[in-house]
């Protein structure tokens, strides 16, 4: 069905008509999986008043949040869609996540009239938001010590849910991590609360965010039980989650995890995978309707929609998990899946110069993204440690300075997540520090300072 609304690209073009024009911009955060954006697309967005105002007084941009994370980490109000107003130099005004069509009418007509008759607050307001921007990339330097690693493992203990397995409260995601180092720590210090924890998670997410006649993980919970799920299933949870069911069946024996990770593997085989060319897909809708229907009634009904749009730093997660599950279940399928999906995208979606670009749909789009390149780089590692092959010691290598070269923060340590492009808009030309990128960058260097005995990568971790 055509849109309503006259969507534009997150592009110059777009920006520059927004100043022209003297509008503000209507930017929409989406991505192919998202219930709630759909909702919003099929209501307030096909509602003719809304759609005739958008199209009328402001410049409408539609972005998906798979393909340009770098947007998608910088506008998010909290959640998706994210509905964000933002004036014609990509500063943000207001915004929101779901608004139905009642709402959101008053809201337009808000931010117009704000725009046109406010607007020497508007861009102090602005101002004061640059500013604070970049105050906030100083990063504090403390010392590393086991006091720290104690600190963590206590706010870990603070937020299990010791009832339903898990952490916080709700909605209850599944935290790949958290269960990777209670594994650690468990085989450190043969305590048996670090295990416990992590097996009363597993065993409960199993129950309740499993899709057991498909298989695979659908991505949280909206209740704290774990028992109702939202449907869509994601290629990056699945990966976190067949890493931490494959560590438990070879750290307890216990026959269940390897059911539940060859469960998974089975599902991302089946329907996240291209078996002929090798990679991984991006997700898979939530479908109520579908997921809801009892297993023999679900045969009968089509599939929900699958993503195909290979995701660089998602297929790399899951490429470590194929080769760490391949190894620890004895599926040489898997390993040699995994072996095929890093060569697809060293071929299409890596160059010296570029680095590793963020997606292939057809051609690769977007490089310069510190995710893409790290995550590549860890499982590059995982395959040359899995098949000694030189080419994929080369290839890390290779990455590794790149990676120094182009997001390294030499005078105050720390990894941007970008390169700056020149046609970067609004808060994209900010320098930024995720600190879960960050993280991951400390653990990516150390393994490969382990592997060369090279100091500089040990330096930069």
């Amino acid at each position: 069905m055509k849109s309503k609304v006259n969507w534009l690209e997150w592009c110059n073009e777009s920006f520059e008509r927004a100043k022209r024009e003297d509008k503000p911009v209507l930017l929409d955060l989406t991505a192919v999986w998202c219930h709630w954006c759909h909702v919003m697309d099929s209501t307030s967005y096909s509602d003719e008043d809304c759609a005739n105002i958008i199209n009328e007084d402001f410049v409408p941009i539609k972005v998906d949040i798979d393909k340009r994370p770098d947007i998608k980490e910088r506008y998010n109000m909290g959640g998706f869609p994210s509905t964000v107003f933002l004036n014609p130099q990509g500063y943000i005004i207001a915004g929101e996540t779901y608004v139905p069509p009642e709402r959101f009418k008053l809201m337009l007509e808000t931010v117009k009239s704000a725009y046109k008759n406010r607007k020497d607050e508007i861009k102090q307001r602005v101002l004061e938001t640059i500013e604070k921007t970049k105050n906030e990339q100083t990063i504090n330097k403390a010392e590393i010590n086991d006091g720290i690693i104690k600190e963590v493992l206590l706010s870990v203990e603070d937020n299990f849910d010791r009832f339903y397995g898990g952490f916080g409260t709700q909605p209850k995601f599944p935290h790949p991590e958290v269960l990777d180092l209670l594994f650690m720590q468990y085989q450190k210090t043969q305590n048996k609360k670090y295990i416990e924890m992590a097996l009363k998670t597993l065993d409960s997410m199993h129950e309740g965010i499993y899709d057991h006649a498909d298989f695979g993980f659908f991505r949280y919970s909206v209740t704290p039980d774990w028992k109702v799920p939202h449907y869509e299933k994601m290629l990056d949870t699945n990966a976190g989650l067949l890493r931490n069911y494959a560590a438990a069946y070879e750290i307890t024996k216990g026959d269940k995890y390897k059911k539940i990770a060859e469960g998974t593997i089975e599902y991302i085989n089946k329907f996240l995978s291209d078996q002929k060319n090798g990679g991984f897909y991006g997700s898979q809708d939530a479908d109520e309707e579908f997921y809801l229907s009892k297993p023999d009634e679900r045969k009968n009904k089509k599939q929900p929609y699958v993503d195909k749009t290979i995701y660089v730093d998602w297929n790399a997660m899951m490429i470590s998990s194929y080769l760490k599950a391949g190894m620890v279940l004895n599926d040489e399928n898997a390993v040699n899946f995994a072996i095929k999906t890093a060569d697809f995208i060293l071929d299409n979606c890596y160059g010296n110069k570029n680095g590793l670009f963020h997606y292939f749909d057809g051609k690769p789009g977007i490089n310069g993204l510190l995710s893409d390149n790290i995550y590549f780089l860890n499982c590059l590692i995982d395959l040359y440690s899995t098949k000694q092959n030189k080419k994929y010691f080369e290839k890390t290598i290779e990455i590794a300075d790149f990676i120094l070269n182009n997001f390294y923060d030499e005078d105050n340590g720390g990894f941007y997540d970008r390169m700056l492009q020149k046609e970067d808009l609004g808060t994209l030309r900010h320098m930024s520090k995720q600190f879960l990128e960050n993280s991951f960058c400390a653990i990516v260097f150390l393994r490969l300072y382990f592997l060369t005995k090279d100091d500089v990568y040990k330096q930069a971790a």
